[in-house]
């Protein structure tokens, strides 16, 4: 009846009454950590009263949220009319849509974008992406378009096989690298005209919605302790974290050329999971890492095995840093412009480093190494304030 799929997610199947209660509780009860709590119903038939006080025993025991999803139109009716949709987050089962045969116009870290249609397109989230996850990021788009950030608002969440959907309104769009790439004789204007949207977008300011980038990226540091780096070597890294000035605007969180789609000569940035508020600087990171770092001290094979950068060659990435720095900071000054380049890619390597445990496997011992010694010797060469 009880199948543990991770610490949060529970799969419940067949049917639950007085017959098998007890058994059910035991089985729930054992399989239950601490912390927020899903319960996927999809294969779950029935549940009876006796079924439903397991269920109450459940959401007293735990310290987080206790979530049921994919309920059938049945089953939330017995959750309806008892009173449970009050108490709980219970959400009805997802209809079930098919790709096959749709074009594919987009890939990122987290999914794969078709079109639909003329009017509508649909994000479809790796499988390792849970339900959770795709929700934040629906709430976090229509709150940044609330704030006037350019972005497709969500009909409608979906299962596609084993997989997430979300389905947005898009006219005849295309990602940015997509375009750049198969017009590189424009690239520089390409890349131009996308740094400009970045800086206006970086002028919105938001609020408590929206997490401190900050914050996150002192927690995601705190975790790669004793694992990744020093307790030592954690303080300087963290000091160059917060050495960065707070600032309440919106900051997209992966803002790369993959993640903006151009429609009609109009940018809309997709894929706002990791969204928040903060300093431009943070920003920057993921097209200094994509086109700055890895770009340059990747060899060809494996420069072929990232999408976003396979098609560009070392000098068109070279091109597409610089004139997106210069364009963004609005300046050919050298020397300024490479104490800021040397200040973004601190804070990039800073940003990218916990990854080596979020995500063990993304990044060689060598790059890692390499991310954590371009911030430590920021640091031992004295902080500077940010110059933007």
């Amino acid at each position: 009846m009880v199948e543990k799929i991770d610490n949060n997610t529970l799969r419940l199947s067949g049917r639950v009454d007085s017959s098998n209660a007890a058994q059910f509780e035991t089985e729930l009860l054992a399989a239950a950590e601490q912390g927020d709590i899903t319960l996927n119903a999809e294969a779950l038939e029935y549940v009876s009263s006796a079924g439903l006080r397991v269920l109450l025993k459940l959401k007293k025991s735990l310290d987080g949220e206790l979530s049921i999803i994919n309920v059938s139109k049945e089953l939330y009716d017995i959750f309806d009319v008892t009173g449970f949709t009050n108490i709980l987050n219970i959400k009805k089962a997802l209809r079930r849509m098919s790709i096959e045969g749709l074009e594919v116009i987009g890939r990122g870290a987290t999914g794969t974008v078709y079109r639909i249609d003329s009017d509508t397109i649909i994000k479809v989230f790796n499988k390792n992406i849970g339900l959770y996850m795709i929700e934040n990021e629906s709430r976090k788009a229509k709150n940044a378009f609330l704030f006037g950030v350019p972005t497709a608002i969500s009909y409608d969440m979906v299962r596609v096989g084993e997989c997430y959907g979300v389905v947005y309104e898009m006219l005849n769009a295309r990602d940015l690298s997509d375009v750049i790439k198969n017009d590189k004789a424009h690239l520089e204007e390409h890349i131009r005209n996308f740094a400009l949207k970045m800086k206006q977008m970086h002028t919105i300011e938001v609020d408590d919605r929206f997490i401190d980038v900050k914050t996150t990226m002192l927690q995601a540091l705190g975790r790669t302790e004793g694992k990744l780096c020093t307790t030592e070597e954690l303080k300087k890294m963290c000091a160059v974290i917060e050495s960065v000035p707070d600032r309440n605007t919106f900051i997209h969180g992966d803002a790369h050329i993959g993640n903006v789609m151009l429609q009609n000569g109009e940018y809309m940035f997709i894929d706002l999971s990791g969204s928040g508020k903060g300093h431009p600087i943070f920003d920057m990171a993921s097209m200094c890492v994509m086109f700055r770092i890895l770009g340059q001290r990747l060899d060809a094979e494996t420069r072929q095995k990232i999408e976003l950068i396979r098609d560009f060659t070392p000098d068109e990435m070279q091109r597409i840093w610089d004139k997106y720095l210069r364009t963004y900071l609005d300046t050919d000054d050298e020397a300024f412009l490479k104490k800021a380049e040397r200040q973004i890619t601190a804070i990039t390597c800073a940003r990218v480093f916990p990854a080596g445990v979020a995500v063990p496997g993304m990044f060689s011992d060598a790059t890692l190494d390499f991310y954590k010694k371009t911030v430590l010797d920021y640091y031992d060469s004295g902080i500077e304030p940010v110059l933007f």
